[in-house]
């Protein structure tokens, strides 16, 4: 009776629950956005155009607030003990933090002038591209597990290695990211490099925060509590 997962199976639970997947959806699409943003920034050097793509990552991490808080509403309504509540409560907030992390680095990187992007090394944009791809296939696959969870629960292991995995590889991305900036000569301003550096940890971070959410789907689906 105090199950997740039978809450989520019952009539008075299909509203919450498609505006979950929804906002599984919209978390998704951040991260989608804002690699578009980031190509066209350092692959097309068109700035004016990825402000714009930019804005659209602050739009939709808007949104997913907005749907955050409505489903928050919609489970406060249903038949539900304080620990399933919780459980979905934290499910959705973790989902959020995606967001809000695409949204930091959306913020800050309009910030930094082209300078900076002119003065960085070809390896140095190529690690940061190849950072997003990563970052991207951990989203798709996060997607998918966020509707598993709500559905069969069929592939959700796998599809939580999958996401380490990538994780995993952005993390040592980073490290080489690190390396590369180092031996990159920058005349520029203090305050850009802080900026910039504060923006690739916020990259880093989105990946971190999708396993965080992963490793979450995989405490429900364990846990005797919510199962």
């Amino acid at each position: 009776m105090g199950s997740l997962i039978e809450f989520l199976k019952r009539e008075t639970a299909v509203n919450a629950l498609e505006k979950s997947i929804k906002h599984a959806q919209i978390v998704q699409k951040c991260v989608k956005t804002l690699d578009e943003g980031i190509k066209v920034l350092l692959k097309e050097k068109k700035p004016e155009k990825a402000d714009q793509i930019f804005e659209k990552v602050d739009t939709l991490e808007g949104e997913a607030d907005e749907l955050r808080r409505e489903i928050q509403k919609d489970i406060s309504k249903g038949e539900l003990n304080p620990s399933v509540r919780q459980n979905l409560s934290h499910l959705i907030k973790r989902m959020d933090d995606v967001a809000n992390c695409c949204t930091g680095v959306a913020r800050r990187i309009t910030t930094i002038g082209g300078e900076f992007w002119e003065q960085s090394s070809e390896q140095t944009i190529l690690i940061i591209l190849e950072m997003m791809e990563n970052t991207v296939k951990a989203v798709d696959l996060l997607d998918k597990m966020v509707i598993d969870l709500l559905g069969k629960r069929k592939q959700i292991k796998e599809f939580a290695s999958q996401i380490n995995q990538h994780e995993h590889e952005v993390d040592i991305l980073n490290i080489k990211l690190r390396k590369s900036l180092h031996e990159t000569k920058y005349d520029v301003n203090y305050f850009t490099a802080f900026t910039a550096g504060n923006v690739f940890d916020i990259i880093e971070a989105i990946s971190d925060s999708i396993e965080a959410v992963a490793d979450y789907i995989m405490v429900l689906l364990t846990s005797s509590e919510v199962l």
